[in-house]
């Protein structure tokens, strides 16, 4: 192989510094103290109650519903956010000035930088040590993605999942969980409380991907071709090192990884590395799921790192055979669970609020857990929102008789709301109605019709919180949206 270069030698360097993670991932002291701070029971039994209603030909299993509830409990529980401190005396977010040295207790954590902060009111400052060592961050339980992700790895390891912390050279990370029931590694990002969704960061965040490298406690792996369905234009990007270096160091760091290992640990890792490669082979493409920009962090931050998209998603609901033969569609959703229920196929979609919507813009699902309630409301820094579903039944032989809505809202101050119905499709004639009169409402305005758009418009307000959508309890069981459709079939023509 011909000499390294300057940029070879910086990356080889960035990779044996991932190593020092899996000293802490084998620490059972550490795994013991972060396996204390998890209701793993609680988290079991709802993974329990889930499991029990999914159908037989399922392919996941317990401990792939288990981790989507530690995913949730560690985002919404757990761990928080910090773009900036917030001052304590002015009560005001406080600004960047650049970083300042650690010192000798913060580097004991391994922060290898602190960030440095002043308030622009009364000029005092504060630290933001980017800590390291997870067993600080079981503490601080605070950050950015790098301490999100690197203490949500310690948890999964502590509960027993083989698990790697993910690193992408485009400035995020996150976690990788292997499946045992698909036999596969499963992209977990904590910071935004997803999972198996790779393209996430390509598709919804337009990140113009390079090297996405993860590392566990026996493997390193160059993962990047998980993460995006553009060989050739990533490949094009890739100019930090020559392709055959990178897998040296690779090889050469996992043997440093495996040396401790039996020969029938290294024979399952062997097998197990041979069916990743292979999934490699074939370009991964976007299934129905929402690929949203991102949502954690402030939005200033976001829209300056270009991670953030305003218009998504493009569901459409259809009639199964069922409803067909019943002539009849019903679907509702409950806020508080964040979960759909198609009531007229009997199935329960436990996807989160944007799954079944046609488009949104500019909209979150918040919980207010002080007040323990949640509603859908149009995101901080913008003065409007908008959210809205499809129907479309033009493969059937049936029309439209009657529709009821029964869709719940509130507004405070001047903030507005108004849901309007499309016909066809958004350029044509609309029926605007006010948050009363769809509480609940029947009508025969589309009768005849086979597909048509219902839009929630969410404006005006002094906050963000002024107009709100299906703001409900969280321990309620009620369904503050709701869609019935009644058909006849079609007249046929003399």
């Amino acid at each position: 192989m011909e000499p390294i270069n300057e940029t070879e030698k910086l990356l080889y360097s960035k990779l044996v510094n991932m190593l020092s993670f899996t000293d802490y991932w084998k620490d059972d002291s550490l795994l013991q103290c972060a396996l204390t701070l998890i209701p793993a029971d609680e988290l079991r039994v709802r993974a329990t109650v889930k499991y029990s209603s999914l159908p037989e030909s399922n392919n996941v299993d317990i401990d792939d519903l288990l981790l989507l509830e530690l995913l949730e409990w560690f985002k919404e529980d757990f761990f928080k956010w910090l773009d900036a401190p917030k001052c304590d005396t002015c009560d005001v977010v406080t600004e960047k000035k650049g970083f300042v040295t650690p010192t000798q207790d913060e580097a004991k954590w391994d922060a290898r930088t602190v960030e440095h902060f002043e308030c622009p009111k009364c000029e005092k400052t504060y630290r933001f040590p980017r800590f390291n060592h997870p067993r600080k961050l079981l503490e601080t339980r605070r950050g950015r993605c790098g301490e999100w992700a690197n203490c949500f790895t310690l948890l999964c390891i502590a509960l027993g999942y083989d698990s790697r912390f993910v690193i992408d050279w485009t400035d995020h990370v996150w976690t990788e969980v292997y499946s045992h029931s698909n036999k596969q590694w499963l992209h977990c990002d904590p910071c935004e409380n997803v999972c198996d969704k790779p393209l996430m960061y390509e598709v919804g965040w337009n990140k113009k991907l390079k090297y996405v490298i993860a590392i566990g406690r026996y493997e390193i792996q160059d993962v990047t071709w998980r993460y995006t369905r553009n060989f050739e234009d990533v490949l094009k990007r890739r100019n930090v090192c020559r392709e055959e270096f990178l897998l040296h160091c690779i090889l050469t760091l996992q043997e440093k990884l495996q040396k401790s290992l039996s020969p029938p640990q290294l024979k399952e890792l062997k097998e197990r590395r041979a069916r990743e490669l292979a999934e490699f082979l074939s370009p991964a493409q976007p299934d129905s799921g929402n690929y949203s920009g991102r949502t954690s962090g402030s939005l200033s931050w976001r829209l300056a790192r270009g991670e953030i998209s305003f218009l998504e998603n493009f569901y459409v609901f259809k009639l199964n055979t069922e409803e067909i033969k019943q002539k009849y569609f019903h679907i509702k959703y409950s806020c508080a669970l964040d979960k759909y229920m198609r009531v007229s196929s009997l199935s329960v979609q436990t996807e989160d609020w944007k799954s079944f919507t046609f488009s949104h813009a500019n909209m979150f699902r918040k919980v207010e857990k002080d007040w323990k309630v949640s509603y859908l409301a149009h995101a901080e820094g913008f003065s409007r929102g908008s959210v809205a579903w499809k129907f479309d039944f033009r493969d059937t032989n049936l029309v439209i008789s009657t529709v009821k809505l029964n869709l719940h809202s509130r507004t405070f101050n001047s903030g507005t709301i108004k849901w309007l119905l499309f016909p066809n499709s958004e350029d044509d004639k609309i029926t605007k109605y006010s948050p009363e009169e769809v509480c609940p409402l029947e009508t025969t305005d589309l009768k005849g019709n086979t597909n048509f758009i219902l839009k929630a418009e969410l404006t005006g307000g002094d906050s963000w919180q002024h107009a709100q959508l299906f703001r409900q309890s969280l321990d309620s069981t009620a369904f503050p949206f709701e869609v019935e459709i009644h058909f006849i079939e079609k007249m046929s023509s003399p």
